[in-house]
């Protein structure tokens, strides 16, 4: 069988490399500019070496220490694209130019194949000008002599347990059918739900970051979640608070905080008597067992509470439900302040991707592990 050699852009923590490898294809090296993230990616993928470094620091020398890969895939970072985002959105902002610096590493590389994947609103997304960013990042990838497809895919028509729509684009040396992507949508898989994704794992322990299993797995994603491992490592719950514990009580299923009597609503900082206004719609929604998961983004580890427990998502059920083993353990803090309060703080040490930011921002393994089993079967 036919394999290909790949490069991962913007890895973050290796979701694509490791759904690239599980369909058969080899990464020979990865390019993630975040610490944390960087270790996860070591720890999971031995061997291949990460550069450390922001992608527009890299000469073309850096670069072409891969030459003749067959493939580059990557999902230049999207604050600045994302709808999560909007109300601070800069057209500005330096990270929507990183698509040109993915599109540089094509021009100096070659590969047959690249992979794009990002947020569903880069299809909208406009430059300074007014044009739109996808229309620049396609003709500058079609002036290189790529035939190109993209479109959505929704990663539960592919057997992960989440409504999670992204956009992928699909470029090849050859001719390339528009509907590559597209035809990646199976709407007739079986829709597997929270419950089919986390019901066999232990009720975790505060303080505990790893812990045994005290069930068995109950359907094939279980089983194929489990692996080899012994442990349920990153298993560690949130502290939460009596008051917390109390309202997450109140909280039905795909309620959330809104739906919680007054008396038991968040209370301003440092103001008992005075009610918050603010109520954030995504925060604290419990989830319906019986559904896919409502999207995990990077900061999801406020937004949903488990369908029985009543306490926030640990790392891992994230995990399991964006299609990681749980073989496959996350480094760094389990989470940290934001970005801004860290700054304000002074705490530089910890500017870094969390373990929730990290499953977060990750491209889904089986996601992955379908385009790259369609890349193989494209060259047989």
């Amino acid at each position: 069988m036919m394999s290909m050699n790949y490069i991962d852009l913007f890895a973050g923590a290796g979701g694509a490399s490791l759904g690239l490898s599980m369909a058969g294809l080899n990464p020979v090296g990865a390019v993630e500019i975040d610490d944390w993230a960087s270790d996860t990616y070591e720890l999971n993928h031995p061997g291949i070496k990460v550069i450390r470094s922001d992608i527009s620091l890299l000469s073309e020398n850096d670069i072409k220490q891969f030459k003749g890969v067959d493939l580059i895939v990557g999902g230049p970072p999207c604050q600045g694209f994302s709808i999560a985002a909007s109300n601070r959105r800069q057209k500005s902002d330096p990270r929507n130019q990183l698509y040109t610096q993915y599109c540089r590493t094509v021009e100096i590389l070659k590969p047959q194949f690249f992979v794009v994947e990002n947020v569903k609103e880069i299809m909208k997304f406009k430059l300074a000008d007014g044009s739109l960013l996808l229309a620049d990042f396609i003709s500058r990838l079609e002036k290189l002599g790529y035939s190109i497809s993209y479109g959505l895919i929704n990663a539960k028509n592919l057997g992960v347990p989440q409504e999670r729509i992204r956009f992928f684009m699909v470029g090849s040396k050859k001719t390339i059918s528009p509907n590559f992507i597209e035809s990646l949508n199976n709407p007739s898989q079986k829709v597997l739900t929270i419950d089919d994704a986390i019901s066999d794992l232990p009720v975790p322990k505060v303080g505990i970051d790893s812990i045994e299993y005290n069930k068995s797995p109950i359907n094939s994603y279980q089983e194929s979640m489990r692996s080899t491992s012994k442990m349920v490592y990153n298993h560690e719950p949130m502290r939460h608070t009596a008051r917390m514990i109390e309202r997450f009580k109140l909280i039905p299923v795909n309620g959330n905080t809104q739906d919680v009597p007054i008396e038991h609503r968040n209370r301003r900082r440092g103001e008992v008597e005075v009610l918050s206004t603010n109520i954030y719609h995504q925060n604290h929604r419990r989830l319906d067992p019986n559904k896919p998961c409502k999207t995990i983004t990077a900061s999801f580890y406020s937004s949903f509470i488990h369908p029985y427990q009543h306490r926030n998502l640990t790392v891992r059920e994230a995990a399991r439900i964006q299609g990681f083993p749980d073989t496959y353990q996350f480094m760094g803090k389990r989470t940290t302040l934001s970005k801004k309060l860290l700054k304000k703080k002074g705490i530089f040490e910890d500017m870094h991707l969390d373990q929730f930011n990290q499953v977060g921002n990750a491209v889904s393994p089986i996601v992955a592990k379908s385009i790259g089993k369609l890349l193989l079967k494209s060259i047989e």
